[in-house]
């Protein structure tokens, strides 16, 4: 004996789209709210060809700032607007900085990137409580703003493990 099934093949579509919708939409809503105009989602970073094999960057910027004979944790997480803009933070842990990174199609600009940053949030130093504090800065940003990019690269972002290496003097 074979059952036959009474629900019509558009009601079964209808009915995923119905459960599937509320994920889409969470997806996005989970967004940081503290940009001022908030991106339409993130991107994988890595596979950007602006942003490709991200380690070498970071490992540039640790060998730079001298901080190669320890471990250090990187966590990078990607945003795009509708205009079809990126934006890319880096959260390095152990020194509570959030890193903006440009990236570039060529390889030693992209690797270097890290280094020349021009926005280097380090938690305390540039940022405050409120953005009244911030009064008129082009720099500070709030702690809670801070937080938001790196608590969301912590949840989305990739994550990256810099082990202790030598730097070779040429």
């Amino acid at each position: 004996m074979t059952l036959r099934s009474s629900v019509s093949p558009t009601l079964c579509i209808l009915l995923a789209l119905c459960f599937a919708a509320p994920a889409l939409s969470n997806a996005a809503d989970d967004l940081p709210a503290t940009f001022g105009s908030p991106p339409k989602g993130r991107f994988v970073v890595s596979k950007s060809p602006y942003f490709l094999h991200p380690e070498r960057a970071m490992r540039q910027r640790v060998a730079f700032d001298k901080k190669n004979r320890v471990t250090n944790h990187f966590c990078v997480v990607g945003y795009e607007w509708p205009d079809g803009n990126l934006q890319v933070w880096v959260n390095w842990k152990e020194e509570k900085t959030n890193i903006l990174w440009d990236g570039s199609e060529y390889r030693d600009m992209r690797e270097a990137g890290l280094t020349t940053a021009r926005r280097n949030l380090k938690l305390g130093r540039d940022t405050v409580e409120t953005v009244d504090d911030i009064n008129g800065s082009t720099y500070l940003v709030t702690h809670a703003r801070w937080h938001s990019i790196a608590d969301d690269c912590a949840a989305h972002g990739e994550k990256y493990v810099i082990k202790p290496f030598s730097i070779r003097h040429r």
